[in-house]
């Protein structure tokens, strides 16, 4: 599935999809995260709108947060790019951001509350666009499904840019609350966010089921719910 033709493409990414994560911190549920991603019917341009709300409370920690993002698959260069995005984060931290992406992704205009700041895709990492970070999980997911075992992918962080080395480290079987026991694609970073862990399901669309995450007080994530809306 190198070179996904416009059917596969369409049979594979193209539906209305919604996910509910929980998240957890020392084993107890701490927050939220929904997500919903809808592709456009009317475009020419395979493109899709994401918003992502979640919702954080631990002690003092209570953070809110907003992001809307386009999506769309090159053709040329097969795989997603990411146009822009806006998030808004209150609580422990307070930020307006919008990030603009341009020459293919490998550039950036960012927006993080009154300040504006270029980034330029460093040239060791020429050939990986830039993604938000709801873009770097669809990335992640096509490489999956195209069989890849080693990627390279980077993301615009409100002030920097994150590069993450992945390795797909086989099959994994989870125990999970509400689908008992999964076979899962496990796959690690191996760089410098070496703490981030993410499993992926066959069973359900390979979307992610389980993540490990590298930030400030170390979440893991569960998927809890999960559909899809599919034209026949």
């Amino acid at each position: 599935m190198n070179n996904l033709t416009a059917s596969e493409l369409k049979n594979l990414h193209q539906c209305q999809k919604t996910f509910e994560y929980d998240v957890h911190f020392f084993g107890g549920k701490v927050g939220y995260l929904h997500r919903t991603i809808k592709w456009d019917k009317i475009s020419t341009v395979p493109q899709a709108a994401i918003t992502s709300k979640a919702e954080v409370s631990f002690f003092w920690l209570d953070s809110t947060y907003n992001q809307k993002t386009t999506l769309q698959y090159s053709k040329q260069h097969k795989h997603f790019l990411t146009p822009g995005f806006s998030q808004k984060l209150s609580g422990l931290k307070n930020r307006t951001m919008t990030a603009k992406m341009s020459n293919n992704g490998l550039s950036s205009t960012v927006t993080l509350d009154d300040e504006v700041t270029h980034y330029p895709q460093k040239d060791e990492n020429k050939d990986y666009p830039l993604y938000g970070i709801d873009t770097l999980g669809a990335q992640i997911r096509l490489n999956l499904l195209q069989d890849k075992k080693k990627f390279m992918l980077s993301r615009q962080a409100s002030n920097r840019v994150d590069t993450y080395q992945f390795e797909v480290a086989g099959v994994e079987v989870i125990d999970h609350k509400k689908w008992g026991k999964l076979a899962t694609i496990k796959v690690i970073e191996v760089g410098e966010h070496d703490s981030i862990v993410l499993w992926f399901s066959k069973n359900h669309d390979f979307q992610l089921v389980k993540a490990e995450l590298d930030m400030i007080f170390s979440p893991v994530v569960w998927l809890t719910d999960f559909s899809m809306q599919c034209e026949p």
